[in-house]
């Protein structure tokens, strides 16, 4: 089975994770990550999921898992599984499909209706492989050698992307020809230059390529203090 390729806006959105454990850290990470109402079903919690519930950026139900869980409001819109009893995710995966709630069984690919592939990040930039359950190592082993090649500059070039296709919108040109604009910035020395902290070659560059009632600078600058703000939100997690 070939699995279908999409990517979830779940910002805001409720999902439980039934389990307690460091697999169900993992899959809770990943989910605030992406700023959804997390839920926890479990008798108990590892350390750090019960910081998070304690300091209140997921709830946590101090109890088994019985499907009458996803009934209450509002009703998850993902359901993950992550014990490592086969009656527990097998209640789970039942209670989710019987109820049209999308689930995912940690490494019981026969109890998933979706998969989650490995994803590397940069910014806006997502990368994600899969192998449709089949070798989760070998996802895991692409996903970092793609860690390797797309470096941080990435975030930097995507957010300075965005801001200029919201720029060369607001002109009017017809889509063609901005399409033809877009590729010639992508297939341009930008990257490079921003990949050597070369600031001031990234806006002599691009003033080069754009119209010019275009300014890139004040873009430019906007990314590159993004992406310091962010560097120092990691830098201040990992401490």
């Amino acid at each position: 089975m070939r699995p279908y390729a999409l990517m979830m806006d779940i910002d805001g959105k409720p999902a439980t994770v039934v389990g307690g454990g460091m697999v169900a850290l993992r899959k809770v990470t990943s989910l605030l990550e992406c700023d959804a109402r997390v839920t926890v079903v479990s008798p108990e919690l590892v350390p750090e999921l019960r910081r998070l519930a304690d300091k209140g950026e997921i709830r946590w139900i101090e109890a088994r898992f019985e499907p009458t869980r996803l009934d209450q409001d509002p009703r998850p819109v993902l359901v993950f599984g992550t014990t490592d009893r086969r009656d527990v995710n097998v209640a789970t995966y039942r209670a989710a499909v019987e109820r049209g709630i999308p689930c995912n069984i940690a490494d019981v690919p026969d109890l998933c209706t979706f998969t989650v592939p490995a994803t590397a990040s940069r910014g806006d930039l997502l990368i994600a492989v899969s192998t449709g359950g089949a070798s989760p190592a070998l996802a895991r082993r692409i996903r970092e050698q793609l860690e390797r090649h797309f470096g941080p500059e990435y975030a930097t070039f995507t957010r300075i992307m965005a801001g200029l296709r919201k720029a060369v919108l607001a002109t009017g040109r017809n889509s063609d020809e901005n399409k033809a604009l877009f590729l010639r910035i992508v297939d341009s020395d930008v990257l490079d230059a921003l990949r050597q902290n070369d600031r001031e070659r990234v806006v002599s560059r691009l003033r080069d390529l754009l119209p010019p009632e275009i300014d890139p600078e004040p873009i430019v600058h906007a990314a590159l203090a993004a992406q310091v703000s962010e560097s120092r939100g990691i830098d201040e997690k990992g401490r």
